[in-house]
């Protein structure tokens, strides 16, 4: 099971394939969402500081959302293999 650290939560193990939402959600720390996970906000954006080649693929609905190369929408990130992430700054 792939392992997630989402900064400055301690480390868990997820099912793989599952968003890093429902990854926090499930942990006891949720990501926050304004728009209930449907990749219409920018609340659950994250930067990925390890293991952006273990998220799933950037879709198109993301883009408009995010700043910066290192960066992932929550909701839509799954988790393929270890990765550590931090909410975006400003969040």
């Amino acid at each position: 099971m792939p392992r997630v650290i989402i900064e400055p939560h301690p480390p868990f193990d997820v099912e793989a394939g599952t968003s890093l939402l429902d990854a926090s959600e499930d942990a006891g720390f949720a990501l926050e969402s304004d728009c209930g996970g449907v990749a219409a906000c920018n609340a659950c954006r994250v930067d990925v500081l390890e293991g952006m080649e273990n998220l799933s693929p950037e879709g198109d609905e993301e883009a408009p959302f995010l700043d910066a190369d290192d960066q992932r929408l929550g909701c839509q990130a799954c988790v393929l293999g270890d990765v550590r992430v931090r909410p975006a700054a400003g969040l």
